[in-house]
């Protein structure tokens, strides 16, 4: 079997294909599939569409790939719908869950997403419920992505209100939280709808670090990818009380993430992180489907009907109808410990049933939209 990869880069996260690669071929091992041929194609930040096509025709018809495995934006994979369908092979789509699909399902396309607007939602309805009055912080380049639609519409469904908005600019050198700071002190008894990533999380968190006076009563409630915990490794926490819906933490006791954990830890020497979390459950998708098609030339949608699978993040559902990928989100909090670094605690388990992802992807912006061509977290 071939199994051709598409990988994207990532200056904040250089390990990202790497990763993402080790924990496919690991789990694949695992699974007692070792006939296994690798294909790796480098398609950059996701930004050229040209590329991405080009690099997946060439797996298709010059390495003749029996299933492609990729981190892509929805758009990008919508773009590879046609080409799959003629080729008769299978899509695994990795993403961080950060936009929603620009179109119907691929009949031969699956989506292992990590949920990031349904983690914002929830941090937004959260918000809304711990205060009326809720300050929307991002940047302008998270901004281009629909977490902060996410956060709105949790906080209106909590029967609460954006007060004030914060955008922070992209350039290090530009950074700047005063305009932040106006606005809380504008809007007292507010709390914040924090939705960074990448480095600008971090540029975030230490701005916020020499400002604890002013922030000693207000609530964060954060995107997944502020506690994503290569970045959060980084803060030096600030004062104030900092919250969120997560997809996956590294401390998950269940008995998939003991395995998991140790078998990234024992073979590649360091911590596993998101992204040897995607290409392990691209490895549990890409062994059902090789059981599956060896026995039965059923369309994908029967082949998903009824299935699910146990990963290091709890039971995961592929939706017959969507296929996208649906799975708990767990509640946590973040904290200081002596010295600079972080503690990251879960609170609690939020469930996800079918009719709520349903209503998630439903729940789009309608009019003419705008955002970056780039891949969630490829800058």
């Amino acid at each position: 079997m071939t199994i051709g990869v598409l990988l994207s880069r990532s200056t904040d996260y250089p390990t990202m294909g790497f990763d993402l690669l080790d924990g496919l071929r690991i789990k694949l091992n695992c699974e007692g599939i070792s006939d296994v041929r690798f294909v790796p194609e480098n398609i950059g930040f996701g930004e050229d569409k040209k590329e991405v096509y080009a690099k997946a025709e060439k797996l298709l018809l010059q390495d003749e790939a029996d299933i492609i495995v990729g981190y892509l934006s929805p758009v990008n994979a919508a773009l590879l719908h046609p080409l799959l369908d003629a080729a008769g092979k299978k899509l695994i789509v990795l993403d961080a869950g950060m936009n929603f699909p620009s179109e119907g399902p691929g009949v031969n396309a699956i989506h292992i997403s990590l949920q990031g607007l349904h983690a914002s939602y929830f941090s937004g309805k959260k918000a809304g419920e711990n205060s009326n009055k809720v300050i929307m912080a991002t940047s302008f380049y998270d901004g281009g992505y629909r977490g902060p639609w996410a956060y709105h519409r949790g906080v209106q469904d909590a029967g609460g209100a954006i007060v004030g908005n914060y955008v922070a600019h992209y350039k290090e050198s530009q950074f700047t939280i005063a305009p932040f700071l106006e606005v809380v002190n504008t809007n007292t008894d507010s709390s914040v709808a924090a939705c960074f990533s990448t480095y600008l999380s971090s540029l975030f968190v230490k701005a916020l670090h020499g400002q604890n006076d002013a922030l000693q009563q207000l609530d964060f409630h954060c995107s997944s990818f502020m506690f994503e915990e290569q970045i959060a490794s980084s803060y030096a926490l600030p004062a104030g009380r900092f919250y969120a819906y997560t997809p996956w933490l590294s401390m998950l006791d269940n008995p998939d993430n003991i395995i998991f954990t140790n078998e990234i830890l024992e073979r590649k020497g360091k911590k596993a992180n998101i992204f040897h979390l995607l290409g392990w459950e691209a490895g549990i998708v890409a062994a059902h489907l090789l059981q599956q098609t060896q026995h039965s030339n059923a369309p994908l949608k029967e082949l998903l009907a009824g299935w699910s699978y146990e990963s290091p993040r709890g039971k995961v559902t592929i939706h017959p109808d969507t296929h996208f990928a649906f799975a708990p989100l767990y509640y946590a909090e973040m904290s200081r410990t002596p010295g600079e670094g972080v503690n990251i605690s879960i609170l609690d388990k939020l469930e996800i049933d079918a009719a709520e992802h349903l209503r998630m992807m439903n729940d789009q912006p309608t009019g003419v939209t705008s955002g970056w061509f780039n891949h969630y977290l490829c800058t």
